[in-house]
C-alpha cells in the first residue's frame, strides 16, 4: 500500500461547500427574501443527504483500493457505484458486508442518545425524498442545519472507521 490521502480528497470540497451553503443559511444576506431564504433551506436538505451519500461511497471505494487487488478490487468497487438511500438500515447493511463487528458498531453509534442519530437520519432521508418530489416537507432553517450536523457527524464515523492506514476496521477481530 502506498501513501494515500485521508480523507479522500472528493471531500473536502464537498465539506467546504456543505459548510458554505449552511453558513449562508444561518446568516442569509438581507438581499434574500424569505421566500429565497426557504429555497436554500430545502437545497440544504437535499445536499447534507448527498453530501452523506458521497462521504460513504468515497471512503468505502478507498478503503476497498487499498486493501484489496485484482478481481477482488473491481468487483466489490463496482458494487459502490450503486448506493442506495442513507438510510440507517441500508448503511448498517452496507457495512455489514465487509464487517459483522464495523456494522454493529455502526448501529451503537446511531442508537446512542435515545437513537437521536437513528431518528434525524430516518427524517433527513425522508425530508429529501418528500423535497425531491415536491411534497410539503416542513423544514425550517434550524432544522436543516441539524439535519447538516447529523450528515456530517455520520460521516466523520466513516472516516475514522475505514481509514485504510490504522482504522477500526483495520483493528477489528472477527466474530467467531
Amino acid at each position: 500500500m502506498g501513501t494515500i490521502t485521508w480523507p479522500p480528497r472528493q471531500i473536502d470540497p464537498l465539506k467546504a461547500q456543505l459548510e458554505s451553503l449552511a453558513s449562508t443559511i444561518q446568516s442569509p444576506p438581507k438581499q434574500l427574501g424569505d421566500n429565497e431564504t426557504a429555497w436554500l433551506t430545502r437545497f440544504l436538505v437535499i445536499r447534507s443527504c448527498g453530501f452523506l451519500e458521497q462521504v460513504v461511497i468515497e471512503v468505502l471505494r478507498t478503503y476497498v483500493r487499498e486493501k484489496s487487488y485484482g478481481m477482488v478490487k473491481s468487483f466489490a468497487t463496482s458494487h459502490l457505484d450503486h448506493m442506495a438511500n442513507p438510510t440507517a438500515g441500508n448503511l448498517c447493511a452496507l457495512v455489514g458486508r465487509l464487517d459483522a463487528n464495523l456494522a454493529d458498531a455502526l448501529k451503537t453509534f446511531l442508537d446512542e442518545n435515545d437513537q437521536y442519530y437513528y431518528r434525524e437520519l430516518a427524517a433527513l432521508v425522508d425530508k429529501r425524498h418528500r423535497i425531491a418530489h415536491g411534497l410539503n416537507e416542513g423544514v425550517n432553517q434550524s432544522k436543516a442545519l441539524t439535519f447538516k450536523d447529523v450528515a456530517v457527524a455520520i460521516s466523520k464515523w466513516f472516516i475514522d472507521n475505514f481509514d485504510p492506514r490504522d482504522g477500526v476496521a483495520a483493528k477489528l477481530k472477527p466474530k467467531t
